[in-house]
């Protein structure tokens, strides 16, 4: 009886959905920021990690200094003091002065990695779900 129980469990552990990587989302296309990234692909993901952390920084300062009694967020245009841009990836930055949203995505990455952050000055990176069309969060930081 012991044994039928112990195989049972078996079968229904084996039987449950796993979790799926970056890779496994993205069939016979090799992400650049997954356990196989390589040394120039990591050292462009952390200047684009840097980049968002600078943009928090300068909105941060813009609104606390910008304009008595604290000014609105700026379009990346009038930022002051930002790294540049890694190569192969794009910056998008919006707001309407009271909030921002801000985009770092490497056009590279045939996964579509990307940094998501915003006046909460949260770092996200995420890649395309395969569900739904929605985003899977990677880390934060």
């Amino acid at each position: 009886m012991r044994t039928a129980l112990i195989a049972l469990a078996a079968l229904l552990l084996l039987s449950l959905p796993r979790p799926m990587s970056a890779q496994a989302q993205t069939p016979g296309r090799q992400c650049l920021h997954d356990q196989l990234e390589t040394r120039a692909d990591r050292i462009r993901r952390d200047r684009a990690l840097e980049l968002a952390a600078d943009i928090n920084r300068a909105q941060g300062l813009e609104r606390r200094f910008g304009r008595p009694g604290g000014g609105d967020y700026k379009p990346l245009d009038q930022l002051s003091n930002l790294k540049e841009v890694p190569d192969g990836f794009r910056v998008q930055l919006l707001t309407d002065g009271k909030t921002y949203s801000l985009s770092i995505k490497d056009t590279r990455d045939p996964c579509g990695y990307a940094i998501f952050s915003d006046q909460s000055l949260d770092i996200f990176e995420a890649v395309p779900s395969s569900r739904l069309g929605g985003t899977r969060l990677l880390t934060r930081r």
